[in-house]
């Protein structure tokens, strides 16, 4: 793992592969946003969040991201993509990435994902429970 993410919760190691990249020869901007996503699943895996999504009935749901790109990736290389809790914020977690390159040994893309705890069956959002309050608090 990459000493820049040592205050991460959760740390996916990933190589860039050939094809992540575009017609302009650097990693396409979309895949940043899925990058952020296996962090976050491997986040959810390592605080016992993660259900199969066809049995969930009240769970996280993404309701806003962001990236800010600070220098392109190219192939070959391999990132560490990071997830930690920065806040939580009534029935929202928010949750920060860092994109580092191995390469480049520096930061190549941050970003923040808005999750909010939703109930699916009555399609709302939901409370976080005191419990998983708790296990989050810990975290930050």
């Amino acid at each position: 793992m990459n000493e820049i993410l040592n205050d991460y919760t959760a740390v996916e190691e990933m190589p860039v592969r050939w094809g992540d990249m575009d017609a302009r020869g650097h990693v396409n901007n979309t895949l940043y946003l899925r990058y952020f996503e296996s962090s976050r699943i491997a986040l959810f895996r390592t605080l016992n969040l993660y259900e199969e999504p066809t049995e969930v009935r009240i769970g996280p749901i993404l309701s806003f991201q962001s990236c800010s790109y600070k220098a392109p990736l190219t192939y070959p290389d391999t990132i560490y993509v990071g997830a930690k809790i920065e806040a939580i914020e009534g029935s929202k977690i928010i949750i920060k990435h860092s994109i580092v390159s191995k390469k480049r040994n520096r930061i190549v893309a941050e970003g923040e994902a808005h999750i909010i705890w939703y109930d699916y069956d009555n399609k709302k959002r939901a409370n976080i429970s005191d419990p998983l309050k708790q296990k989050l608090l810990k975290l930050q």
